[in-house]
C-alpha cells in the first residue's frame, strides 16, 4: 500500500513539474537554464587600482564584485547616491569606494585622478544609458543624452586618464576596458547602438596608438543579459530562454566579468585594441 502511495505521489510530482515547464514554454516561446561558474585567480589583480563607472547594477557592479574578489581597490561612480551606498553596505568591503557623478559631467572629470591618492591603473568605461525610440521617431533630445553619457563621456573620461599615463613609466602596465554592445558589430539606425559603434572603433584606434605607451585598450560587446537595462530577462528568473541567438538564450551579467576580468589581469597583456564579442552568436547569425 505504502509503495503504490508513493508511485502515485510520484507521477503526480512529474505531471505538475511538466505542467509548470509547457506553461514557461508557451509563456517565453521555449525553456533554457544554464548553470554559471566563476574561475577563481587567486586574487590576479591583487594590489590594482580600478575605477568602474556605472558600477552600483548590472554588469558594472558584477565587475567589481569580481574585482574585489581578486584583491583589488575599486571605485565605483554611478548619478544615484542611495543606490551607491545600498551597494557599499551590501559587500561591505575596505577596497571599495562610491562616488557620486554623471559622466556626461565632462567639467568633473579632472577630479577623477584624486580618487585613489595617486594613480589608477584600470579604467572600466561601462556607464551607459538607453532609449526604446528608434528611427524615424529619434528627437534631437534623446540623441544628445544618450550621446552625452555613452560616448562624449566615455571619450573624455578616457582621454583625462590616459594622458595622465602617457607620461607615467610604461614598465607598469595601465588598462582601459571598453564595454560595447553586440549592436557595435550589426547595423545601427538609433543613437544607443550607433554610440556602441564608436566605442568599438575607440577601442581599435586606441588600441594602436596607446600600445606603445603600455597603455593596453580593449573592449568587450555583450549582447543581451539579465540586467535592469533588460527587464524581460529578469522576470524569467531561472528560465533563460532568448530566441535571438543561436543558443537560444541570454547571458547573466557575472559571465561579462569574468571576461572583464581576464582582460584586466597581466595574463592577458598581449591582447591589443580587440572587442571581444560575448552575444551567443547573435552578429554571425
Amino acid at each position: 500500500m505504502r509503495k503504490a502511495k508513493y508511485k502515485i505521489y510520484n507521477v503526480i510530482r512529474k505531471i505538475l513539474l511538466t505542467l509548470k515547464y509547457l506553461k514557461k514554454v508557451y509563456k517565453y516561446g521555449g525553456y533554457s537554464v544554464i548553470n554559471i561558474k566563476s574561475i577563481n585567480h587567486g586574487e590576479i589583480l591583487k594590489g590594482k587600482k580600478i575605477l568602474i563607472t556605472g558600477g552600483s547594477s548590472g554588469i558594472g557592479l558584477c565587475i567589481a564584485k569580481k574585482c574585489l574578489h581578486e584583491g583589488a581597490s575599486v571605485v565605483i561612480t554611478g548619478r544615484n547616491d542611495s543606490k551607491l551606498k545600498d551597494v557599499a553596505q551590501e559587500l561591505n568591503n575596505p577596497l571599495l569606494k562610491i562616488l557620486v557623478w554623471d559622466i556626461s559631467k565632462i567639467s568633473e572629470i579632472e577630479n577623477i585622478n584624486n580618487l585613489f591618492d595617486g594613480d589608477i591603473d584600470i579604467l572600466v568605461n561601462n556607464a551607459g544609458v538607453n532609449s526604446s525610440e528608434e528611427f524615424p521617431n529619434v528627437t534631437e533630445e534623446i540623441w544628445d543624452k544618450t550621446y552625452a553619457t555613452n560616448s562624449k563621456g566615455v571619450y573624455f573620461l578616457t582621454q583625462t586618464i590616459c594622458k595622465k599615463w602617457m607620461k607615467c613609466d610604461k614598465q607598469y602596465v595601465k588598462k582601459v576596458i571598453n564595454i560595447s554592445s553586440q549592436g557595435a558589430f550589426v547595423g545601427a539606425t538609433y543613437p544607443y547602438r550607433m554610440t556602441k559603434w564608436d566605442i568599438a572603433g575607440l577601442t581599435q584606434g586606441l588600441g594602436i596608438k596607446l600600445a606603445p605607451y603600455g597603455i593596453i585598450v580593449n573592449g568587450i560587446a555583450p549582447g543581451i543579459v539579465a540586467t535592469n537595462m533588460q527587464p524581460g530577462c529578469l522576470n524569467q528568473k531561472e528560465n533563460v530562454y532568448n530566441p535571438q541567438n543561436p543558443l537560444k538564450r541570454f547571458a547573466f551579467p557575472e559571465e561579462i566579468a569574468e571576461l572583464a576580468c581576464f582582460l584586466m589581469s597581466d595574463a592577458a597583456n598581449f591582447i591589443v585594441g580587440q572587442t571581444i564579442v560575448c552575444d551567443g552568436g547573435y552578429s554571425i547569425k
